[in-house]
C-alpha cells in the first residue's frame, strides 16, 4: 500500500483501538466477557471521549500524509495528543460525573488506550502500510524532483530512492532515456516511478510506463506533480500547466451545495462569536486608549473575490496605517497592546461584520493589501488565482505558509501561493473544519494554554 487511502486507514484502525480499549477495560474489570447490557451502558459515554480523541488527532495533524513521512517527530505528536486526551478525560470525568460509573473504568480505559494507539501508530500501521521497503525512481530535472526524493529516502518505507536526472545524463532522445530507465528499474527492482510528464522526452515514452504496468503488476507509476501534492499539500506554480487550470479553475463548476453551507456557517458563526466579541470590545478599547492613545479601529482596502475592493476592519495593532504605495516599504511598528491582540487574533475581531457582510468568509486566503498584490501579481505567475474564491480570516496557508512580517515578501508570497493553489483546488467543507480545528490549536499555542 502506499500513500493513498493512509487517513481512512488510519481513523478505521484508531476508532477499532479506542473501541478495542473499552472492551479491554470492561473484561479486565469485571473479569468476564461483559454482557450486552454493560456494552451498551458504557459504549454511550465513552462515544464522546471517541469523537473528542480523534478531534484531537486531526488537530495535531496525526491524520496528515506529512505525518506519516515524519517518523521521527511522530512520537513526540503523538504524546502531545494523548496529554490532551487524558485532559479531556479528566474534565469528562469532572463535568459529567454521572455518565461513568465506577469511575476505575476511566482510569482502566486511560492506561489501555494511551498504551494501544501508541502501538498502533509506531508499530502496527506501519508493518501494515507496505510489506516491504519500497524502491523508488523519480525521473526529471526539476527542484520538486529532488525534493520529493530527498523526502522518500529519509522515510524507512523506501529504500533504494534514486532521481534521474535528464541533464546529467547521456540519454539522448526519448528511445535512449527509454532504455534507461528501464534498465534501471529492472537492475535495483524498482516498486515506484515517479516520472516529470512535463518533460517533453519523459511524456512521449508514457505510453511505455502504461505498458511495462500491465506486464509487471509490481511496478506503480505516479506523475510528479500529483506525487508533490499528496506528500506536502501544497501546489507550486511551477507545477501548474494549461490543462490544471482547464480542469481546476473554471469558473463554470459549480460549487452550490459547498457555497450555500459555507455561507450559512459563516452567518451563524458570526452570530454566536459577536455574543463574547461584544464583551471583550470594551476591554480591548480601553487597553488601546491607555497603550497610546490612538484610534481603536483599523479601516484599509484589500482585494477580495474576484479583485474587487473591500474595506476590512481591525482593531488598531500598530502606530499607524499602511497604505497605498507606503505598503511596499512599511515602516510602522507594533505597539504593546498590539502584540497580544496580534498573537490572539483579537485584532480581528470586528471582521465579524465584514464575515456578515459577504466581503470575508472564516476559512479561505487571506485577503491583501491592493500595492503589495500588484508586485506579487507581476513577479509571481497565477497570483492572481488566489482571488477566484472570498478571502477568509483564516486558512491553508496561514497555518502552514512562510509570513513577511512587513512590506513586500515575494518569496513567503510563493510559497503561500503553493498553498493557496491547494486550497482552491481542493475546497470542501470537511477541509474547511480542519482548517478551523487547526486554527484552534494554533491560537492556544500562542497563548500558551
Amino acid at each position: 500500500m502506499f500513500l493513498r487511502g493512509s487517513t481512512a486507514f488510519l481513523l478505521i484502525g484508531d476508532l477499532i483501538v479506542l473501541v478495542g480499549s473499552l472492551m479491554l477495560t470492561l473484561f479486565a474489570r469485571y473479569r468476564e466477557i461483559p454482557s450486552q447490557e454493560v456494552i451498551h451502558q458504557h459504549l454511550v459515554p465513552f462515544s464522546i471521549l471517541f469523537i473528542a480523541w480523534v478531534l484531537v488527532f486531526i488537530i495535531v495533524g496525526l491524520y496528515d500524509r506529512g505525518t506519516l513521512l515524519a517518523r521521527k517527530e511522530l512520537p513526540g505528536i503523538i504524546i502531545r495528543a494523548q496529554i490532551v486526551n487524558i485532559l479531556i478525560a479528566g474534565m469528562f470525568f469532572f463535568f459529567l460525573p454521572w455518565a461513568i460509573a465506577p469511575k476505575t473504568n476511566l482510569v482502566i480505559y486511560l492506561m489501555f488506550s494511551v498504551a494501544l494507539i501508541a502501538l498502533w501508530r509506531l508499530y502496527a500501521f506501519p508493518l501494515l502500510m507496505t510489506e516491504k521497503a519500497l524502491s523508488v525512481l523519480v525521473v526529471g530535472d526539476s527542484t520538486e524532483a529532488t525534493v520529493v526524493g530527498r523526502t522518500l529516502l529519509s522515510n524507512p518505507y523506501y529504500k533504494n530512492v534514486e532521481v534521474f536526472r535528464l541533464a546529467s545524463s547521456d540519454v539522448d532522445g526519448p528511445a535512449e532515456l527509454r532504455e534507461s530507465i528501464f534498465e534501471f528499474a529492472e537492475k535495483k527492482k524498482v516498486d515506484i516511478i515517479i516520472a516529470d510528464m512535463r518533460d517533453p522526452y519523459i511524456k512521449e515514452i508514457s505510453k511505455d510506463f502504461y505498458t511495462l504496468s500491465f506486464t509487471n503488476q509490481d511496478v506503480q507509476f505516479f506523475d510528479l506533480p500529483t506525487m508533490y501534492e499528496q506528500l506536502y499539500h501544497r501546489i507550486p506554480p511551477s507545477l501548474i500547466a494549461e490543462t490544471w487550470l482547464l480542469e481546476h479553475v473554471s469558473t463554470r463548476s459549480p460549487h452550490y451545495a459547498y457555497d450555500f453551507l459555507k455561507r450559512t456557517v459563516d452567518i451563524v458563526g458570526a452570530l454566536v462569536l459577536a455574543v463574547p466579541a461584544l464583551v471583550l470590545f470594551p476591554l480591548i478599547a480601553l487597553a488601546i486608549k491607555l497603550d497610546d492613545k490612538g484610534p481603536l479601529f483599523y479601516v484599509t482596502e484589500r482585494i477580495g473575490q474576484y479583485n474587487r475592493l473591500i474595506n476590512i476592519i481591525k482593531f488598531r495593532s500598530m502606530t499607524g496605517r499602511d497604505e497605498g504605495d507606503a505598503a511596499l516599504k512599511s515602516e510602522l511598528v507594533v505597539t504593546r497592546v498590539g502584540k497580544f491582540l496580534r498573537r490572539t487574533r483579537l485584532d480581528e475581531l470586528p471582521q465579524l461584520v465584514n464575515v456578515l457582510r459577504g466581503d470575508l468568509s472564516f476559512i479561505g486566503p487571506r485577503p491583501e493589501i491592493p500595492a503589495l498584490a500588484s508586485v506579487y501579481a507581476e513577479n509571481i505567475p497565477y497570483y492572481n488565482l488566489r482571488h477566484l474564491i472570498k478571502p477568509g480570516l483564516s486558512g491553508w496557508a496561514q497555518l502552514y505558509g512562510k509570513h513577511a512580517h512587513h512590506g513586500v515578501g515575494v518569496e513567503e508570497t510563493r510559497d503561500k501561493l503553493s498553498l493557496d493553489l491547494y486550497y482552491l483546488k481542493h475546497r470542501s467543507f470537511l477541509l474547511d473544519i480542519e482548517i478551523a480545528l487547526k486554527t484552534i490549536n494554533t491560537l492556544l499555542q500562542r497563548t500558551g494554554t
